[in-house]
This record gives C-alpha cells, structure tokens and sequence, in this order.
C-alpha cells in the first residue's frame, strides 16, 4: 500500500528555503530603519548584520542549486519551517540588542511570528523591541510566504501549491500569483484604517502603528505591560475592538465590500461570528456579575469577548482575578476563534460548523436507508469526505495536544484551570494569560507554549509532518 511512498525532495525544501530568507531579509530591514530613527545605532547595527548575513545565505543557496517544480509535500514542508526559523532569525537581533536571554528572545520571536502575544519580557525593553515584535505579528499574520509568492516566484504549479499550503482553496483571482497580491492590498488597506482608527480616539502615533499591527493581525503585543487597561476612557478599546474584528473576517470577503456587498453580510462564517461573540458576551456579563466584579470590569466584557474569539489577546484587567466560570467562558471563544483567511487562530469556525453539520448528517442517517446520499454542505461549498478525514484528524490532535500539554503545566504546580486556559490561549495563537506566562515560568513550560504556538500557527499536520521519519527517509518495501 505504501510502497509509492516517497519523501520530500530535500534539495527542492532547501532551495525554497533559500528564496525565503532573501525575502526576510527586507523583513529585519524595517526594525532596522526604526531603530535609526529612534537613533538606537547598537539595535540598528544587530538587525543590520543579521539581514546581511541572511540575504548571503539565501543567495548562496539560492545559486546553488537548480530550479525545481514543488511537489504538494515540499510545498507543505516549506510552510512548516518557515515559521520556527522565522522565529530565529528574528530572535537573534533582539537577544543581542536587549541583553534578554536568546531562549526568551526566540519564545517572544515565535509569540510574535505565530501572532500569538504571550510574553516573557521584561518591562521597559524600549521602543525598538516593541516595534520589532508588532511588526513580526504583522508579518506573521499575512504571511511571509506572500511576501514569496508576490515578489520572487514566477506564476505556475510551484506557486499554487506554495499557495495551497498557506492559505487552502480560497481564491479571488485566476492565479494564485494575483490572489496573494490581492489578499496582501486587502491587509495594507486595513492596516491604514486601524492606524488611522486609533489616532482619532488619542493614541500617539507610535503606539498607533504598533497596535495596528497587532490588531489586523490579531497578535495582542501592546507598548505597555498594562495592554489596553494602559489607556484612559471607552474610544481606545473600541478602536481596538473594531481593528482585531478586521483581522478576524476572510480576507476574501472584503473584495466583495464594495462589489457585492450582500454577499459579504450574509457570508455564514461573519455571521456566526458576531452571534458567537454576542452570545458570549451574554454569558461573560452574567458570569462576571455573579462574580460580584467592579462596574468598571464588568464593563468591558464586550472588549474581551471579541479579544478571545478574533484571538487578539488584548486586556484592560489582569484577567487572574476571573472565576472559573469566567475563565470558562474565554477558554470556549479562544478554542473557536474567527474565520478561515483569516489572520484569527483557533479552531475555526468553517470547521465547528462543518462538525455540528456532520453531526446532524450522522443522527439524520439514523432514519434514512442506508443507500441515502446526504451530502453535507455550507453556503455553496459541498464538503468532501477528504475535508472531513482532515477534521477528525485535526481536533483529535488539538484536543490530544490541549491534554498533554495541560497535563504537563499541572505537573509543576498550576491549577487545573488557569493551564488549561494558558494552553488554549497558546494553542490558539491568543495571547491572554491567566498570570502564568512570566520570565520566571520553567525553561520546560515555556518549550510546550513554544510548541503550541507553533502548533496553532501551522495547523497541527504540517508541522507533525516535519518530526516523520517518512518525510524525509525513503520507506524500505515491506517483505
């Protein structure tokens, strides 16, 4: 059965490679440029060495070797190490320019890449370090790869799967080629009007920018260790709240904004996830009134509810003082999350509606001969029994993973609630922490949030793919 089995093409993963550092070379240039206008030379100089350095080793690699034609496998490869070595390069610059240990360093690189905005950092790490960790949500969240895709790989088979890998089957051109554009036009645009939103309700222009970043990208790093509850009055949360919902729809949809606007509001994903967010502010209000929680608290349980299902991670309170009711309530909207093309992790939504759509299928076949056909469909889209093969395989490993690694978190002491809260968060690239997520956590706890991250940010599969010996080794026939 599987002696057509065939492992990746390593020189064709290395090649790709090679293409992608040259890309994220332009990539560590913008921190570098900021750190010369804030007239930082020493942080100038680690980003500036650190991009020349990598832009030598993408042409390196680059020229040597031939072109090849990616197969779907490398394809999917390439998209998995993308993000841990993004990560890494990245962690380099700012260990040296901030003195923070490089193991810290690479859990805030992969926090930012993944747009996820749990931190080990110290406080007052300059404006640098936190231009530098929006940015890479920023970058994150879109993607590096259509950074690829649009400026370096020619149009053809190799870009839709490179494509493919990234973002599914979404398109809203021909070519894969002339969607990413499309799709990277869609993230600038609403990036400008997040910048613009917050300078109207009282941010300065820095922190403006800098949460602009975080919010299309739904990441969660703020300028201050006080996130959002850094800021006076109701206009700046809204603004917020507004620019994480952005990031949060299928960038797919906003094409049909202006063209088609019927088709953007009545797209199914959009709506249940405001009725979600509705229903959970709800239950979140209730929990916390019960809970004999302050007005001002109390307050802003609209403000987190779409922080944890667009899985921004924003706060205006330290959220260790929640109940586990409350607690509860923010786990379910992080397991969620927004809609796929989106820059929101989690589970999804397409996929929690396609699991309650196969359950109904099973309980209505209960009634039905089995000879019946009963496809399963959402809007338009009839769904494959491959697609529903990947959601098994998918939320048995989420859930298979949220165990393990909860488990390990209770092994050194955290309470039931808060691990499972503090994975989940992780897991579902949030950034809301239950006060667990510090410097001072375990060198242990901090690997499984990493991995988590990643997990979140990756999808699973791809990157279980990596750590197969299969993937890479040729199988020997079986006798």
């Amino acid at each position: 059965m599987y002696e057509l089995h065939t492992p990746v093409n390593h020189k064709a993963v290395v090649k790709y490679m090679g293409y992608f550092l040259i890309a994220f070379t332009f990539v560590m240039l913008v921190p570098m440029i900021v750190a010369l206008i804030l007239r930082n030379t020493e942080a100038a100089t680690y980003y500036g060495f650190t991009a020349v350095a990598v832009f030598i080793l993408g042409s390196v690699i680059y020229r040597a070797l031939p072109e090849y034609d990616l197969e779907t496998k490398e394809a999917v490869i390439i998209v998995a190490l993308v993000f841990p070595v993004s990560a890494f390069i990245s962690a380099i610059p700012m260990s040296l320019s901030t003195g923070m240990p490089f193991f810290d360093a690479y859990f805030e690189s992969v926090s930012a890449v993944t747009t996820t905005g749990l931190s080990v950092a110290p406080a007052d790490m300059g404006p640098v370090f936190l231009f530098a960790r929006s940015w890479g949500q920023w970058i994150g969240g879109i993607g590096i790869i259509l950074v690829v895709l649009s400026v370096l790989i020619r149009p053809g088979t190799t870009a839709f799967r490179i494509y493919k890998a990234n973002y599914g089957d979404m398109k809203i051109k021909p070519t894969a080629i002339a969607t990413t554009r499309t799709l990277g036009k869609v993230y600038i645009i609403i990036t400008l009007a997040s910048i613009a939103l917050l300078l109207i309700s009282g941010m300065s222009l820095f922190d403006s920018v800098c949460h602009a970043f975080s919010c299309v990208s739904t990441g969660g790093f703020s300028t201050h260790t006080d996130s959002i509850g850094a800021y006076q009055g109701k206009l700046i949360p809204a603004a917020i709240s507004i620019s994480c919902l952005l990031g949060a729809v299928s960038f797919v949809l906003y094409p049909y904004l202006f063209k088609n606007p019927e088709k953007f509001y009545r797209n199914q994903e959009l709506r249940y996830l405001l009725m979600i967010t509705a229903l959970g502010t709800i239950i979140f209000g209730y929990t916390l009134s019960s809970g004999n929680f302050e007005n001002d608290i109390i307050k802003h349980n609209v403000f987190h509810m779409i922080s944890a299902i667009t899985t921004a991670g924003f706060s205006t309170f330290d959220l260790s003082i929640l109940s586990e009711a409350s607690k509860a309530v923010l786990i379910s909207l992080m397991w969620i999350g927004g809609s796929i093309g989106s820059t929101a992790g989690g589970i999804k939504i397409f996929r929690v509606l396609l699991l309650f759509k196969v359950v109904n299928n099973v309980l209505l076949r209960v009634f039905l001969p089995r000879e019946t056909i009963t496809p399963i469909k959402i809007e338009d889209h009839v769904v494959e029994s491959e697609e529903i093969y990947n959601l098994v395989s998918f939320m048995l490993l989420y859930t298979l993973i949220l165990v393990i690694s909860s488990f390990i978190f209770m092994l050194y002491g955290v309470d039931t609630s808060s691990s499972v809260f503090e994975v989940s968060s992780a897991l579902s690239t949030v950034g809301l922490s239950a006060g667990v997520t510090s410097g001072s956590m375990p060198v242990v706890l901090k690997t499984v949030l990493i991995i988590n991250m990643l997990f979140g940010r990756i999808e699973i599969i791809p990157l279980v793919l990596l750590f197969i010996p299969g993937t890479w080794i040729k199988r020997k026939k079986s006798q």
